[in-house]
């Protein structure tokens, strides 16, 4: 019987030979036949369950808003007071009591998930490394268990303090498991759109827990019932995650051969059945199963992975700064200013809090439908470059329009819906983009060998963005500080900021294997700019793209492809060759 690597040689060869023909990566040459389909549909259910887990660190995102605005809430955890103050600063008597939960109270309340979630996305690293992906998932579902049910029965502040961080701890070992383990059981081909299934159950999370707040806002003991209601979710995640495999190129990390043909055939195939040998599975699943054991084969003659490798290897730290800084500008953009403190913001401005903040979730959930139709077609970097603008010009609509009316307290009803409407364009906008393909990006950029330690990195810069936000957001709020416009012009400019760090710095992943992405990213440097010469000289954004897309066909082909490009793609390389 051939040896292991006699048949990652031939299946090498074969996969050298079928390039040859123009059947590259991510490219289909024929329809999807009905094996493909149960592929897709099994695949399909896996991430669900996965993104189980996205839900709950939505939910959670979304329901701590609303909650800390209830006034069974503010009058056990806030201070009494007769008094208000107005825009420029005076201090008027009121002839009633207002009850309130102090700026720097609400921050820590919201904060203190993030600072857990830090710790967990830290954690989540070495344990799925270690136990596997499907094991820190389960593990993270019984740690956010245990936080959402001390936040449900708190009756002093320090309890809430501690369900927040230990639900985070929880969240954090989601918000890192589950984008791997849905990127990693994924086709090359789907991927994008199955780890793009984690934002869209965030989402739905998110809406959810903002239709419960609004159903619960009048209850005594509303705040309690939204709260409770995480563990629900979290426990059906368990069980769910009971029932899933491992992913194969966590087992194959672990030389259990047999175990990932086994698990990758199900998976591609829909039919759970064991495999004895290689003999067993089709051509395309050994094909994968021996392009994963060169990885690692390439990985294991670099010696045991280790954390100063992520900063001593440039490599790896090129890779890793990249995917911190998508990570932190998804944070930066602004979006949890409106998913934290949206009641605030929208009750400041006149507008019924509640039933603005549900809209808001709603068109938060639809959106993403169509990031999961655009992501395998569009492409990453074009989706993040048009939500950057997108989100640069929404809120300073919003933020112009508050100035122009002289201030919250002045604005016409009219004005307030405008305001309401220009921040359901910037949520639009997210959610079409940045929500789902941040977290795509980060899953599929990173060498197997240190996947784990590096996603573990990436997203706890998205958490420490988090808290961040949600620690100074109440403070930038503040009539004295930055009020409402004044934070909408500051997310403008982040946004700004975040299109041409993507300009610049981030290359298209779009339908390369997960193998392929060393060699992506070896031949660009973090600040290179070659390939938007023609944007910068004249502005028009899609010649830009398409030179980038015939600059990839022809001068980047896949190791080993030493095939011509089409006629058709020469042709039309020259044109935009031509133009610039």
């Amino acid at each position: 019987m051939p040896s292991d690597q006699d048949i990652a040689l031939s299946h090498s060869e074969a996969s050298r030979n079928s390039r040859s023909t123009g059947d590259d990566v991510g490219f289909r040459s024929e329809p999807p036949s009905r094996k493909s389909r149960s592929c897709c549909s099994f695949v399909t259910l896996l991430s669900i369950f996965a993104t189980i887990g996205g839900f709950v660190f939505g939910y959670d995102i979304g329901v701590i808003g609303g909650v800390k605005d209830m006034e069974d809430f503010k009058k056990l955890f806030g201070e009494a007071s007769n008094t208000s103050q107005l825009a420029n600063g005076t201090t008027v008597q009121l002839n009633h009591t207002e009850w309130s939960v102090s700026a720097e109270n609400q921050g820590w309340i919201v904060g203190s998930f993030s600072l857990g979630c830090l710790v967990g996305a830290l954690i989540a690293g070495a344990v799925s490394d270690a136990m596997g992906r499907r094991i820190a998932i389960l593990m993270g579902a019984v740690v956010f268990t245990v936080g959402a049910f001390v936040q449900a029965i708190a009756y002093f502040l320090w309890m809430v303090y501690l369900g927040r961080i230990v639900a985070g701890v929880g969240v954090g070992v989601f918000s890192m498991s589950v984008p791997v383990y849905n990127a990693e059981v994924s086709p090359a081909e789907q991927r994008g759109r199955l780890v793009s299934l984690n934002q869209l159950s965030i989402t739905a999370g998110i809406m959810v827990s903002f239709l419960v707040n609004l159903a619960c806002e009048n209850y005594v003991h509303g705040w309690r019932i939204s709260l409770a209601l995480q563990c629900v979710f979290s426990l059906l995640l368990f069980f769910g995650m009971l029932v899933a495999p491992e992913t194969p190129r966590f087992l194959m990390t672990k030389h259990q051969r047999i175990r990932a043909l086994t698990v990758l055939n199900w998976i591609r195939s829909g039919q759970k059945k064991l495999i004895a040998s290689d003999s067993d599975v089709n051509p395309a699943v050994l094909e994968e199963i021996n392009s994963i054991a060169e990885e690692l084969d390439q990985a294991s003659s670099q010696g045991k992975p280790t954390w100063s490798e992520l900063i001593l290897t440039w490599s790896a730290a090129k890779r890793v700064l990249i995917g911190m800084w998508v990570q932190l500008f998804q944070q930066f953009t602004g979006m949890n200013v409106i998913m934290y403190y949206s009641t605030s913001i929208f009750g400041s401005i006149g507008v019924g809090p509640y039933v603005a903040t549900a809209i808001v979730g709603i068109v938060n959930f639809l959106t993403t439908f169509g990031t999961l139709a655009l992501v395998d077609r569009v492409g990453r970097k074009v989706l993040l470059l048009f939500g950057s603008v997108g989100m640069c010009v929404t809120p300073v609509l919003g933020g112009v329009v508050i100035a122009i009316s002289g201030g919250k307290d002045n604005l016409s009803a009219a004005n307030g819906y405008l305001v309401t409407l220009a921040i359901c364009a910037f949520v639009f906008a997210f959610a079409l983009t940045w929500g789902p393909v941040a977290w795509v990006v980060t899953s599929e950029m990173f060498p197997l060998r240190l996947r784990g330690k590096c996603v573990s990195v990436t997203t706890a810069s998205n958490w420490i963005g988090n808290f961040a936000i949600a620690k100074f957001t109440p403070i930038l709020l503040d009539k004295t500080v930055l009020d409402v416009q004044g934070t909408l012009f500051l997310m403008g400019a982040c946004n700004l900021l975040a299109f041409f760090f993507i300009l610049f710095s981030v290359p298209e992943t779009k339908g390369r294997s997960l193998e392929s992405m060393d060699d992506l990213f070896e031949k660009r440097s973090v600040i290179d700019s070659s390939d938007y010469k023609f944007y910068l000289s004249c502005g028009c954004f899609r010649e830009c793209i398409h030179q980038q897309q015939y600059s990839e066909l022809l001068d980047e082909p896949s190791d080993g492809d030493s095939s011509e490009p089409l006629a058709s793609e020469k042709a039309d390389a020259a044109t935009v060759e031509t133009r610039t």
